[in-house]
């Protein structure tokens, strides 16, 4: 599951529409409802951000990339900026989650891998993605439950809210301090990709999980919890 660091791809957006939709469909295998479990916490209203109204993009699985245009490059930067470095260690204190991160890559057939479900497996940050504290959205996936062990790594991130903190430790011995702005769960069938994705004008971080009642019959959840934050500071490991 580790991805050597070799031919890594960088950048403060994802490159077409096909590989953000890849995204979207490979984050649906992330968790399978066992051990008898509650449904993970879901974010309330007020934990999501007014934001301006948006077309909806409807993610239709396909094999065929789809190719759209570069979204606009952001014209200034906005707060504090990091060097790159390959993130090592994800903690947030308000839902007790201490974990290292693994490399996620790409599986052959575009989507993004996985922490294993067969296993007790940390979370894992999307090599496609800025490393956590470079301009751009930073991805970092982790599972609700898996087989192992039932409850994992991000099974209470619906329960994050705006304000709390997410300190990430980087390969080059800082850790990137982020502050959560809101807590977001949409249907996977309307995942909007580049309000996820896009070009932003900050050092952003997204986690990302399943959420919603477990569906016994596709045995998937229908939703993906996905929590907003920008980096405030950093300081030494």
């Amino acid at each position: 599951m580790i991805i050597p660091d070799n031919n890594r791809r960088r950048g403060s957006r994802l490159a077409t529409a096909a590989t953000v939709l890849f995204i979207a469909i490979g984050c649906t295998a992330i968790g399978f409802g066992l051990w008898g479990n509650p449904p993970p916490p879901r974010p309330p209203a007020s934990a999501a951000e007014a934001s301006p109204a948006q077309q909806p993009v409807t993610i239709t699985p396909s094999p065929e990339p789809i190719s759209v245009l570069p979204a606009p490059q952001v014209a200034r930067v906005v707060g504090p900026i990091l060097t790159a470095s390959e993130p090592t260690q994800i903690n947030i204190p308000a839902i007790g989650v201490h974990s290292v991160l693994m490399q996620l890559g790409q599986n052959p057939d575009g989507t993004v891998q996985t922490p294993s479900l067969d296993e007790a497996s940390p979370a894992g940050w999307y090599t496609g993605s800025p490393t956590p504290g470079a301009i751009g959205p930073s991805v970092i996936l982790g599972h609700v439950d898996s087989r192992v062990e039932g409850r994992t790594v991000f099974y209470r991130l619906g329960d994050m809210r705006p304000g709390d903190e997410v300190l990430v430790t980087r390969a080059d011995a800082t850790v990137a301090v982020f502050v959560v702005d809101r807590v977001e769960e949409y249907p996977k069938d309307n995942f909007p990709q580049f309000t996820v994705y896009g070009n932003i004008d900050h050092a952003g971080l997204r986690l990302i999980t399943c959420g919603g009642q477990f569906n016994k019959t596709t045995r998937t959840y229908p939703d993906n919890v996905v929590v907003y934050a920008s980096l405030v500071s950093s300081h030494a490991a």
